[in-house]
């Protein structure tokens, strides 16, 4: 019978290396595809593959989590810290000025520079403010940006001032008096009234008549890059 299509054969057997290759290839792959059907037709596979495979992808989401948070505890700013004490044109007791180089006194008993709170937000005080909703309001606005909230009560000893601390709940809080009422009459305190204090000891933002709603996170901001004060 003859042949239904012709057999060529070639005079050199590397004319069929193409085809050699391709044969092999097939052979190859049919191989991995019965291993690969051996290990996921076995029971071991049916049963742990979902389970392993949530796993992994739990550890790999664990994993990515911590590399962000490394990575923004690395790219957040340390704690602020005082530099040396400005010379600026301007007296103390002004916007743009120093803060007076008056002493405080803590609810402790111990005496402090007013100077030495720096960087920081000084909150002066009337008597019987009850204002523990509008510092607490504050703490968090100055804890929000590292600095240290000075509050400042008018006269000497005060029992409500003492509390205060107590009563907030954000960051770092100091708890003093101003017996000679020099900051209050230097920057003529009206009921609660807020110095920003920067690092270089510059009064650069003062606000009277606080209220619970009142925002100071742009002026606390810019008190760490030593801007320009202002008064409103």
């Amino acid at each position: 019978m003859p042949w239904a299509d012709p057999v060529v054969v070639p005079d050199d057997i590397r004319a069929l290396q193409a085809e050699i290759d391709a044969y092999q290839r097939e052979v190859r792959a049919a191989r991995r595809r019965r291993r690969r059907e051996r290990l996921t037709g076995s029971w071991l596979w049916r049963r742990w593959s979902f389970p392993l495979g949530v796993l992994t992808g739990a550890m790999a989401l664990a994993a990515t989590v911590v590399t962000l948070l490394a990575v923004d505890g690395a790219a957040r700013p340390g704690h602020p810290h005082a530099v040396p004490l400005a010379r600026p044109s301007l007296a103390p007791g002004h916007v743009g000025g120093l803060v007076p180089a008056t002493s405080l006194t803590t609810t402790a008993g111990e005496r402090i520079d007013a100077r030495a709170l720096r960087p920081a937000l000084l909150v002066l005080l009337p008597a019987h403010c009850n204002c523990a909703k509008l510092l607490d309001s504050l703490a968090a606005q100055a804890a929000e940006v590292q600095v240290q909230l000075a509050i400042v009560g008018a006269g000497s000893q005060d029992a409500e001032v003492a509390a205060l601390p107590g009563q907030l709940h954000h960051g770092t809080v100091i708890a003093a008096y101003d017996a000679a009422g020099t900051l209050a009459s230097a920057y003529d305190a009206s009921g609660v009234t807020a110095l920003v204090v920067q690092r270089d000891g510059v009064v650069s933002y003062v606000k009277s008549d606080l209220t619970p709603s009142s925002r100071l996170e742009l002026p606390l901001q810019a008190a760490l890059l030593l801007g320009t004060g202002t008064r409103s």
